[in-house]
């Protein structure tokens, strides 16, 4: 049972996707004042808070490397209760930061792989590929049929961060059996179709409050209109072939986000009382 895994230390293990992540990151830290930590350079041989305004914090780690969360552990960051959530696409590694006496809590916010594939070509694209400073001609003008024909898209990432299978050729049901049980035990589940109440669902569980009026209103803002670095796009429909390119290489992505799916639906029973 998720309950049953959880214990006192908050954390976050993965970024499941740019533009979720970013949305998540100004709701906590513009909004109700959490700590993060995430990939800030570090020079230090001491943990510091590093505060950007009044109500960005963020602690001197890089949890993006393995290099970085190395370091986390000799400083013993997880006892020291100096941060909120920590953020990092290394899920495994991350995990090894924590110990029976300081466990760990997981949530991540959930959108339809199809939608983060073509929302991260877009993103890259405009921002790197087609920027002066990381120009690649190769890639500016790449269509993203052909980069999904081309074989340097994603492939099913979010199991193979899950199960730590970042190198394996082809995926198989194994894997996401494992991923789903992954979830299943540790993580509480979000949904950016159900941002609201995943929010919601978030803060009630961690004993987070708004503080303030004006806290309430950047929370709204943030999750229903002026979202963080959002980057538009064309959708892309399901049933063109665009769509039937980038299913082949999410197959167990999606049948992933269908689960968590179910577990969202389950989940539900988890606020019907306190379960901090």
């Amino acid at each position: 049972m998720l309950v049953d895994e959880m214990a006192t230390t908050k954390i976050r293990l993965w970024i499941y996707d740019f533009y979720v992540n970013c949305t998540q990151h100004h709701c906590l830290l513009a909004c109700l004042h959490r700590v993060f930590l995430k990939n800030h350079p570090w020079n230090s041989q001491k943990l510091v808070v590093l505060k950007f305004s009044k109500h960005l914090s963020y602690v001197n780690v890089d949890t993006s490397t393995i290099e970085g969360i190395e370091r986390c552990k000799r400083l013993g960051l997880t006892s020291s209760g100096i941060a909120d959530v920590i953020v990092t696409s290394l899920f495994h590694e991350a995990a090894s930061m924590f110990t029976p006496r300081n466990r760990g809590r997981m949530f991540a916010l959930f959108r339809h792989p199809i939608e983060r594939a073509v929302s991260l070509f877009h993103f890259v694209q405009d921002t790197h590929w087609r920027n002066k400073q990381t120009f690649q001609q190769d890639l500016a003008d790449l269509t993203i049929e052909d980069y999904f024909r081309g074989g340097i898209a994603e492939n099913n990432w979010m199991t193979r961060f899950l199960t730590g299978e970042l190198i394996k050729g082809e995926l198989d049901e194994y894997d996401l059996d494992l991923a789903k049980e992954i979830l299943r035990r540790k993580c509480l589940i979000g949904l950016l179709k159900e941002k609201g109440e995943s929010f919601a669902r978030v803060e009630t569980y961690f004993g987070w409050h708004l503080k303030s009026e004006a806290d309430r209103e950047c929370h709204e803002k943030k999750l229903d209109w002026l979202w963080p670095l959002k980057h538009r796009h064309e959708d892309v429909q399901e049933g063109t072939e665009l769509w039937d390119l980038i299913m082949r290489q999410n197959v167990y992505d999606v049948q992933l986000y269908e689960y968590a799916q179910l577990l969202f639906k389950e989940q539900a029973q988890f606020f019907q009382s306190d379960i901090r």
